[in-house]
């Protein structure tokens, strides 16, 4: 199921919907225009810059980067320049633009994640990455690795909270008999910069959304590896199930990208957007925002109290333990 080549951009958006489908991405370009974009670049720069000023920069990447382990735990320090991190990341990007709050709620979105989706549907992440000259490619990988496999009645399984990042033998080789997953994440990658060959353009395997299978882990020389070229201001869309990966960064130049990854309703996000939402913002969230960020009730869940309710507050009331004054 493999394919040797990708989509063409296009502003045709039901031709997009058909890429997505068949390809498992598609390309629409110029999405951001000129003075979009400017802000945008400029935001996120800025934003870099005072995190790493700060101490507050993640970063990963890096050849020669190391995890540390404290109590079995990966110790945050990992992900420092001192320690080897070449690309930066920035989280939680709602909390740090309008510019950022703008492209959960952009029309796009409505239309090609709704494809997949549906019309209901919640952020999950929505975040940066930076890809600097000699970051390494990150490696090929699904963003449903935590979804489980279909299974025969009788057969064994694996316990949902027992997957890992490490693909077992039956998500890299799967019995197709059974069926595969549907699509319940996508992403949307905003291409602020020209993604390239040489500067880190995401790594994709065309069709590999439709196989039922994770990337083996130790040995991707086997795939038909494209790179998602394209140029600034386009907005790429790919199915959570396609395989993916930053790509190595072997130029003089950054590569800058912000990530929104979405997945439907019932599935947890990535970023605990109700908590970590600034609270200063909650006034000027619109009701499409506040629905995507998760504060909507969906089929009673994400409720607080009464299932009826059909959004929650940013501070809820909580009817604490209670005691009749009467008896």
């Amino acid at each position: 199921m493999f394919l040797k080549e990708g989509p063409s951009p296009t502003k045709d958006i039901e031709r997009a919907k058909l890429d997505l489908s068949k390809y498992g991405f598609c390309f629409i370009p110029e999405v951001l225009n000129a003075t979009e974009l400017g802000l945008a670049k400029e935001r996120l720069l800025e934003q870099a810059e005072a995190e790493e000023e700060q101490g507050l920069s993640f970063r990963d990447g890096g050849p020669d980067q190391e995890l540390k382990l404290i109590d079995g735990r990966i110790d945050k320090d990992s992900f420092t320049a001192l320690n080897g991190g070449i690309n930066q990341r920035l989280w939680m990007l709602v909390n740090k633009g309008q510019c950022f709050r703008d492209m959960v709620t952009h029309s796009l979105i409505d239309e090609l994640v709704g494809h997949l989706l549906g019309p209901e549907f919640i952020l999950s992440t929505h975040s940066a990455n930076l890809a600097k000259p000699g970051g390494v490619r990150m490696g090929l990988h699904t963003d449903q690795w935590w979804m489980p496999q279909p299974v025969n009645p009788s057969e064994d399984f694996i316990k949902p909270s027992e997957i890992s990042r490490s693909a077992a033998p039956s998500f890299t080789d799967p019995d197709l008999s059974l069926g595969i997953s549907p699509p319940v994440v996508v992403n949307c990658m905003w291409m602020l910069s020209d993604f390239t060959s040489t500067n880190g353009a995401t790594e994709v395997v065309a069709g590999s959304h439709l196989t039922g299978a994770h990337p083996n882990q130790e040995d991707q020389s086997v795939y038909p590896i494209i790179q998602a070229e394209a140029e600034e201001g386009t907005l790429m869309v790919f199915d959570g199930r396609l395989w993916h990966g930053t790509g190595a960064n072997t130029g003089n130049t950054d590569r800058l990208g912000v990530l929104t990854t979405f997945c439907s309703p019932q599935f947890r996000q990535q970023e605990n957007q109700t908590i970590g939402l600034d609270r200063e913002l909650w006034d000027s969230c619109s009701e499409k925002l506040k629905s995507r960020l998760g504060f909507k009730v969906w089929n009673a869940y994400g409720r607080i109290e009464s299932s009826m309710d059909h959004f929650i507050d940013i501070e809820p009331e909580r009817i604490k333990e209670l005691k009749p004054t009467k008896k």
